[in-house]
C-alpha cells in the first residue's frame, strides 16, 4: 500500500495526505456546481440536468442518475455552506419532481429498477423527504406521500407477503424497496410502512435457498447469484438486520445471521481478509473479486457494521476490518495487485469503483495513520481523473457495457457515475472535517 500512496503523491492534485483547509473541498464542490449549472437543458419549459451530456433528452427522476441525485447533492452542499444558490437548486429539483410525479396509471411494473431506492420512484420520494426535512415545505412531504401511494398500488400479493416483481436485491428488488419503507416509516412517522417492510422481509425469507445458511438469486427466476451487497446475501442480510433493529423481532436477526453463515461459507479469508466472490455461476467475470459498494467489501462491510450496531458484538467490527483488509490487498488505487482482482484498472465511480471505496474509508472508525493516508490517496485518485476548466469540474466516463451507447465517452451528472456522486464524496469529507451531519441513503448504516 505504501507504494500506491507514493505513486499518487506525485499527481500534484489539490488534495494532500493531511487535514484539509477549511474550504478546500467546498471550492471543488462549487466547481462541480458550476459545471452542473452549465449542463442544464430545457425540458418541459424548465431548465434541468440531463442524466448525461450526450443524451440531453434523457431526464430521469432517479437517485442513481437523475434529478433526485442532484437534489441530494445540493441539499448537502447547502448544509455545509448555507449558500442560498444551493438551496435554490434544492427547490428547483424538488419542484421538477413534483411536476413529474409517478402515477398509478404509469407502466411502472415493467420499468427496470422502478421500485429501487435508487430509482425514479423510491429514489424520487427519498429526495422529496430529505428536502422536506430541511425546508419544512409541506408540498415536498405531500409529493412523497403521493409516491408512497403509487408504490403501494403496484404491490403484489399484499395480503400476507408482498413483492413488486421477482427481484430480491437491494438495488432493484424487495430488499431495496423494504429499506425505503423502513426509512419512510421512520421519517414520516408511518408505522404502516414498517408493516409493509416486514412483509417484504417475510417474502425474502420464504424465497431464500437454504442449502448453506440463506442465499438468494438476484431475481427469483434468474440464473445468476451475485452475493455481495447490491444484488445478494450481504445486502439482503443488511435489510433483515435493519428490520430487527426497527421491530425488535428476533426472526429477522436469525435470518440475517443465516445470510452471514452463507457468506462465510464462500468467503476468502486468509491473511485477515474477507472477500466474497463476484458471482455464480461464473461465466468469466473479469474480476473474481471486486472492491466497491456494489460487488465488493466496501458494500459488504455495511452488513457487518449493522450487525455490530444491533448486537454490540465486537466480532462484527473485526469482520468490518477484514473487509477493509481485503480492499487494501486489492492494490487499489493502483492496478490490481493480483489476478484475484482482474488485470484492468479499477473503476472510479460511486457504484463499483474507487469513489465508493473512499466513501467507506471516510466512514471507517479508528483508522490508523496508514489507513488515513490510504483514504487520502483514494480521494486523490478520484480527483486526478476529473477535468477542470473555466472554474468547472467534471468527470469523463466511458459508458459501461450495460448502458445505451456502450463504449462512448460522456460525462454523467448523477450520483452513481457522475458529478453529483463525486461531489457528495467531497461533501462527506467536508462533513467529517467539520463534524456536521451527512445525508445517509436508506442502505447506509453509518
Amino acid at each position: 500500500m505504501q507504494r500506491s500512496i507514493a505513486r499518487l503523491l506525485v499527481l500534484g492534485c489539490f488534495l494532500q495526505c493531511a487535514a484539509p483547509k477549511d474550504t478546500e473541498y467546498l471550492d471543488e464542490v462549487e466547481a462541480i456546481s458550476q459545471w452542473l449549472e452549465s449542463s442544464k437543458v430545457s425540458k418541459d419549459g424548465v431548465n434541468v440536468w440531463p442524466d448525461a451530456i450526450d443524451q440531453q433528452d434523457v431526464v430521469s427522476l432517479s437517485l442513481s442518475d437523475g434529478v433526485a441525485g442532484k437534489l441530494i447533492f445540493y441539499l448537502q452542499a447547502y448544509r455545509e455552506t448555507e449558500n442560498p444558490r444551493y438551496l435554490e437548486e434544492v427547490n428547483n429539483a424538488s419542484e421538477y419532481i413534483l411536476d413529474h410525479l409517478p402515477q398509478k396509471q404509469d407502466s411502472l411494473q415493467k420499468v427496470f429498477w422502478a421500485f429501487s431506492p435508487y430509482g425514479s420512484v423510491c429514489g424520487a420520494a427519498f429526495g422529496l423527504i430529505e428536502a422536506y426535512k430541511m425546508t419544512a415545505n409541506q408540498e415536498y412531504r405531500s409529493g412523497a406521500e403521493h409516491i408512497i401511494e403509487v408504490i403501494d398500488h403496484f404491490a403484489l400479493n399484499r395480503e400476507d407477503t408482498i413483492s413488486w416483481g421477482l427481484g430480491n436485491d437491494v438495488l432493484g428488488g424487495l430488499a431495496g424497496t423494504g429499506l425505503f419503507m423502513l426509512y419512510a416509516g421512520e421519517a414520516l412517522d408511518r408505522p404502516d410502512l414498517v408493516s409493509i417492510a416486514e412483509k417484504a422481509g417475510k417474502t425474502l425469507i420464504a424465497r431464500a435457498s437454504k442449502e448453506t445458511g440463506l442465499s438468494w438469486k438476484r431475481g427469483q427466476n434468474g440464473r445468476f447469484e451475485l452475493p455481495n451487497f447490491s444484488h445478494g446475501a450481504a445486502g439482503i442480510g443488511y435489510f433483515l438486520t435493519r428490520l430487527y433493529e426497527v421491530t425488535g423481532k428476533a426472526d429477522y436477526l436469525d435470518a440475517a445471521l443465516e445470510a452471514n453463515a452463507y457468506l462465510e461459507s464462500i468467503a476468502k479469508t486468509e491473511n485477515g481478509i474477507f472477500l466474497i466472490p463476484y458471482g455464480f455461476p461464473d461465466p468469466g467475470w473479469s474480476r473474481p473479486f471486486d472492491v466497491g459498494w456494489a460487488h465488493g467489501p466496501a458494500g459488504v462491510a455495511r452488513f457487518y457494521y449493522q450487525l455490530f450496531k444491533v448486537t454490540q458484538d465486537e466480532k462484527w467490527r473485526k469482520r468490518e476490518r477484514a473487509c477493509l483488509n481485503g480492499i487494501v490487498a486489492s492494490g487499489i488505487p493502483d492496478l490490481p495487485a493480483s489476478s484475484d482482482f482482474g488485470k484492468d484498472e479499477f473503476y472510479l465511480d460511486s457504484r463499483f469503483g474507487t469513489a465508493s471505496v473512499a466513501s467507506f474509508l471516510l466512514d471507517f472508525e479508528s483508522k490508523n495513520e496508514e489507513e488515513q493516508q490510504f483514504e487520502q490517496a483514494l480521494l486523490q485518485k478520484v480527483m486526478s481523473k476529473s477535468v477542470s476548466e473555466n472554474n468547472e469540474r467534471y468527470w469523463p466516463q466511458v459508458r459501461f457495457s450495460f448502458m445505451a451507447n456502450a463504449g462512448d465517452t460522456t460525462a454523467f451528472t448523477g450520483y452513481f457515475y457522475g458529478s453529483a456522486g463525486y461531489g457528495m464524496l467531497l461533501l462527506k469529507a467536508q462533513a467529517k472535517f467539520n463534524g456536521t451531519e451527512y445525508i445517509r441513503f436508506v442502505d447506509d448504516p453509518y
